[in-house]
């Protein structure tokens, strides 16, 4: 099987939560990684953290986000930087508010080996900040970036530039080019949180009124099935690869 490499992402004191939860959801893969994990040049509580989880982490620092996208520290630039880190022949990527189920990458490297893919996505679920899922998400033309694995070399072949919206930049080349698919799995759980990098965008905006609206009695068993039902129209639509 493909080595894989791990690229976890936690650059502000808010992650601190959910950073070990994320960590532990690596470490228990059914197909082995190893972890980089980006922190802020300022994070002076990570070796807190590492302590309750699995060792043979490595830790990787940078400067906080620039004003200026382009600037050092901006989401582009610490992904594209831990790539020329990266040793093995895969990279994945994990927000570290984020969850990934145990089969995520062992699937995800049958695929690329099965769909001839060079990047792969997945489905996933929103899950409010205490956890708690109330949604199961489309990805119909973008997956979540914690839901990504690509092989090594076409990350450097391709890297992520450094503007906001960088993700959404990268998958728009390489579908373009028949690079990547989307796995009709949900094999992640994104958390929704009420600020985040990503607060204040349309669709940051959407989930947390679906988050809102699964706090009022009954509405959250309502969200989850009209969802799941939706995902089964799409995929008799599309007819997405499942593994």
């Amino acid at each position: 099987m493909a080595s894989v490499t791990t690229v976890v992402t936690c650059m502000t004191d808010a992650e601190r939560p959910f950073l070990a939860e994320a960590l532990r959801s690596v470490q228990g893969q059914t197909a082995a990684t190893k972890v980089i994990l980006c922190i802020s040049s300022e994070n002076d509580w990570v070796s807190e953290i590492l302590s309750t989880v699995q060792p043979g982490i490595e830790l990787m620092r940078f400067p906080l986000a620039s004003p200026s996208p382009a600037g050092p520290g901006s989401p582009g630039d610490i992904r594209n930087q831990a790539i020329s880190a990266v040793q093995t022949d895969l990279v994945a990527f994990l927000d570290s508010d984020d969850l990934w189920k145990p089969p995520k990458l062992k699937r995800q490297i049958d695929s690329l080996a099965t769909c001839g893919w060079d990047v792969v996505g997945s489905k996933h679920i929103l899950i409010r900040e205490d956890g708690t899922p109330f949604f199961f998400g489309f990805a119909k033309n973008l997956p979540m970036t914690s839901s990504w694995l690509g092989r090594t070399a076409t990350f450097r072949e391709r890297p992520f530039e450094h503007v906001w919206g960088e993700d959404v930049l990268l998958w728009e080349r390489l579908e373009s080019e028949g690079r990547c698919g989307i796995l009709d799995d949900f094999l992640i759980r994104y958390r929704v949180r009420d600020h985040s990098i990503s607060s204040g965008t349309p669709t940051k905006e959407r989930k947390l009124a679906y988050a809102r609206k699964s706090r009022i009695l009954g509405v959250r068993p309502l969200l989850l099935g009209a969802s799941y039902a939706a995902n089964v129209g799409l995929r008799m639509q599309r007819k997405l690869p499942s593994t």
